[in-house]
């Protein structure tokens, strides 16, 4: 019995080879499912700044429109910083939060060729409607579902065909110009 109970005396001093790897294992799993979860919270978060920037914008054009009776033309007028004609109504234009796969600008591309954010009016010296739009990483059911969803094919500026219905399956983290399926959009289109 004395052999035994030196036995068991020895081995609860510490913790074996296995147990410790057991927990390193369980803490690498761990830790793994927290950094996808982390990935995911942060293109959500990008897709709030990019809606609210949208929004933000809209509102300028908006009060461009009651002092002016028409919009900035589409092209090279939001480009510029201040913006041509909205420098009264915001000094810069918020810029996307995540530059990978697209160029920060709201004019001058169209949707097929790059642009975070896009911006087109109809034709014309003085514009009576525009359409802007940005692409999204996350699909967002309260945003996508109450957007414009328009196609300003044909407009002067950065038009893009965002009739598309939006899924989780076509927002799939890729804001890149070959998925415009995730388009987020807002305007003055009737």
């Amino acid at each position: 019995m004395s052999i035994l109970n030196k036995f068991l005396k020895k081995s609860s001093k510490g913790f074996t080879l296995v147990e410790l790897l057991v927990v390193i294992a369980i803490i690498g799993i761990l830790a793994t499912l927290l950094l996808l979860q982390l990935g995911t919270a942060r293109g959500k978060a990008r897709d709030a700044k990019r809606v609210s920037d949208l929004n933000q914008v809209a509102s300028a054009l908006e009060l461009f429109y009651d002092d002016y009776g028409y919009y900035p033309r589409g092209g090279n007028n939001l480009s510029a910083a201040p913006p041509t004609g909205l420098s009264k109504y915001m000094k810069l234009l918020p810029l996307d939060p995540s530059t990978v796969g697209c160029t920060n600008t709201y004019s001058g591309n169209n949707g097929s060729t790059g642009g975070c954010y896009g911006y087109a009016t109809s034709s014309g010296a003085t514009p009576i409607k525009y359409h802007i739009w940005t692409r999204m990483e996350q699909f967002n059911k309260g945003a996508l579902e109450n957007d414009l969803n328009f196609n300003s094919t044909g407009w002067d500026g950065a038009p893009i065909n965002a009739t598309t219905v939006e899924t989780t399956a076509t927002c799939n983290g890729d804001i890149t110009t070959a998925n415009s399926s995730c388009i987020y959009d807002v305007g003055q289109t009737d």
